[in-house]
């Protein structure tokens, strides 16, 4: 149980209050403070409801930041299985809370949070954003974008037409040597990943989050480079200066998301040269578009047995999640038996600490018309959420071989957690995990990033694959599997 901070007078004051509570209507409930179990007012006050509900909003800096510790720290539901050292950040953040308040730095307090809430490994977990700062600290861009190879080199794998790195002779696939004055690998650790719209999971999306932004900064700022160009000895030293552009790069390297829209449909069904059917599912939820994708999800099924389909892509990359119902409907036609996944335990207000969720489990299991043909699931960093149990249903089945360049997000929880903090900061994190029989957590990394879903066949990421997926308009992936299926899965 995390350390907590409290005053003397504040230790005065409990055993009074602990006597309060004992005459008083009372329920069982845990005190934040100490994480120790006390009677608590059945009828509480309407401040006693707010700091209950997360709402933080009146207190002071200082105040709000301990009261934000302690509710996040009792309720986060990884704490043991990412070893999360919250005695750690209390140290570290909450005396640069204390300093921004006693400077009245608004600044100062934002960064604090942000940072702290970056220092939790997990995409459920982020900050509401502020523009004006986030434009102050990476607002500005050097005119290219990086990616990391198997042997540890950075390539420049987008270029910006007639942008500061074009204009200094940096050309598409060279390799970036030094970032003012130190080796590249050592300045990655020095790129701002706070600035990313959520803490990464896994050690490959940190790694691809710190790329991202290591070519950024402020505007105008300058940045000294040292590069090699393809096929080329000669080292190139060049000055480059940030410009506006509009966060230009910042994304995944291959952005495949599909965002949910109600004119949107959640998958797209169709089939390929070579008799191979190809489902492309977005996101697991109905729209508009698509009111019941249940039924038309059968229709396209049955579509692909009609049709004689050699073998089926199950394209998940870029998909954001959704209902666990319509996950299980995407997974069924291609189950022979039911696989129980695990269930949710969820952090209970009423029991002070985490307990099973009835009725969230997920349990997948076959549904007719099926299709006894070779699958090739296909996967991404960006299978987020319910996205990431399809695949995970699926793996390891005879005839079901999962593919990809990355492994799947590494995140998966019971959202719900929110708390706003004073000047209109709001932070959500989750509140439940999915466990299995035996209590393990599902797909969430841990603390040594084991987690996510790992591909069963992982293709080699090099040069040429970039060059095919940006300079050539290619799929390099969906191709393998195309090929894959051809030959006979």
């Amino acid at each position: 149980m995390p350390r907590r901070r409290v005053t003397t007078r504040r230790a005065r004051l409990l055993p009074l209050a602990a006597a309060f509570l004992l005459l008083a209507g009372c329920v069982q409930s845990r005190i934040p403070v100490f994480g120790i179990r006390l009677p608590f007012p059945a009828g509480m006050s309407r401040l006693d409801m707010l700091r209950y509900e997360g709402d933080f909003q009146d207190l002071s800096w200082t105040e709000s930041f301990d009261a934000l510790h302690a509710k996040l720290s009792r309720e986060y539901p990884f704490t043991e299985w990412k070893e999360i050292p919250w005695d750690a950040l209390y140290d570290r953040f909450s005396l640069r809370v204390a300093d921004a308040q006693a400077r009245d730095d608004a600044r100062a307090y934002y960064l604090a949070l942000r940072e702290y809430v970056h220092s939790v490994p997990d995409s459920y977990v982020d900050i509401s954003m502020e523009e004006a700062y986030r434009q102050e600290a990476v607002g500005g861009g050097f005119g290219f974008s990086v990616a990391p190879l198997a042997d540890d080199r950075l390539i420049v794998y987008r270029l910006a037409k007639n942008g500061p790195a074009a204009a200094a002779g940096i050309c598409w696939g060279a390799e970036i040597l030094e970032w003012n004055g130190v080796p590249v690998r050592e300045a990655l650790g020095r790129a701002p990943v706070e600035w990313a719209s959520a803490p990464a999971p896994t050690y490959v999306g940190r790694l691809l989050d710190r790329c991202m932004l290591l070519t950024r900064g402020p505007v105008g700022s300058e940045a000294r480079v040292v590069f090699q160009r393809p096929g080329e000895k000669r080292r190139i030293t060049a000055t480059l200066t940030a410009q506006n552009d509009q966060y230009l790069g910042m994304g995944d390297i291959v952005d495949y998301s599909h965002p949910y829209g109600e004119m949107e449909s959640p998958f797209e069904a169709k089939i390929l040269d070579g008799g191979v059917g190809l489902l492309r599912i977005h996101f697991q939820s109905a729209t508009m578009t698509a009111p019941f994708p249940e039924r038309a999800y059968k229709k396209a099924v049955e579509r692909f047995a009609r049709e004689g389909v050699r073998g089926v892509i199950l394209d998940l990359r870029g998909n954001t999640g959704g209902d666990l119902k319509l996950a299980r409907t995407f997974a069924a036609p291609f189950l022979k038996e039911s696989r129980s996944l695990g269930c949710m335990v969820c952090y209970d207000h009423k029991k002070g600490g985490f307990a099973l969720k009835d009725g969230e489990c997920a349990e997948f299991a076959p549904e007719l018309p099926g299709l006894d043909v070779p699958v090739v699931v296909l996967v991404h960093r960006t299978t987020k959420d319910t996205g990431q149990l399809i695949a995970l249903a699926l793996q390891g089945l005879p005839n079901v071989t999962v593919m990809g360049f990355l492994g799947t997000d590494g995140a998966l929880a019971r959202v719900g957690g929110e708390i706003r903090m004073p000047r209109g900061h709001v932070i959500h994190y989750p509140i439940g995990r999915l466990v299995d029989a035996s209590g393990r957590v599902v797909v969430s990394t841990d603390a040594r990033d084991n987690g996510g879903i790992l591909p069963d066949i992982v293709p080699p990421l090099g040069p040429a694959e970039l060059d095919a997926h940006f300079n050539q308009g290619r799929d390099p992936l969906l191709e393998m599997a195309v090929q894959r299926l051809a030959a006979g899965g």
